[in-house]
């Protein structure tokens, strides 16, 4: 029963490759038809190129005397275009000079609109400041608390200044230091 099952094994792959090879010949035969077109189609398009190439040859000779023609226009054209590009050397300068003062102005209309915004926000801040001093000192309580802070800042101001830091570090939550210390601490040296 192996023997058998092997034999059709055996069979069923020499039908398969058979199939196979026969397919792949038809594709060969094929693209050996299609290569054979496509070389006379080349061989036709071979003929029509000579015999373009002929009536090229005949054009070339009519244009020789036009190209005689030509050659003195451009003789003329040629001095035209060094004025013209003298007058676009010219203009590119320009140019360059009108971009560099644009670059300026919109550099200044960036600080001005970072300006305007920044006053735009102290504008808020004060508005903001004044509604609250308004609601503040429109009640009786609140507007005797201010008359007393006044008079304290008055008296406070008659006091003579002294200059330093009168002993804080910080004073008015900002750092009286000019600069930062830097404290290190080093153990004697003991003799032993």
């Amino acid at each position: 029963m192996n023997k058998d099952m092997a034999k059709n094994m055996v069979l069923f792959l020499l039908i398969g490759i058979s199939i196979f090879s026969m397919v792949r010949y038809v594709g060969e035969v094929r693209e050996s038809y299609r290569l054979k077109e496509s070389l006379t189609q080349a061989q036709n398009q071979i003929t029509v190129l000579v015999e373009q190439k002929q009536n090229l040859l005949q054009d070339i000779e009519k244009e020789k005397g036009l190209n005689e023609q030509l050659t003195l226009k451009n003789s003329h054209l040629k001095d035209y275009l060094r004025a013209s590009k003298h007058k676009i050397s010219r203009l590119f300068q320009d140019n360059a000079k009108i971009k560099d003062s644009f670059e300026d102005v919109y550099a200044k209309l960036s600080i001005l609109k970072a300006e305007n915004k920044a006053l735009i926000e102290s504008r808020k801040r004060l508005y903001t400041e004044n509604e609250q001093f308004k609601f503040k000192l429109s009640s009786i309580s609140e507007l005797k608390k201010a008359i007393k802070e006044l008079k304290n800042h008055k008296r406070k101001s008659f006091d003579i200044e002294i200059e330093g830091n009168r002993g804080f570090l910080i004073k008015d939550g900002q750092s009286t230091a000019v600069e930062r210390i830097k404290i290190e601490v080093i153990p004697a040296q003991t003799k032993e």
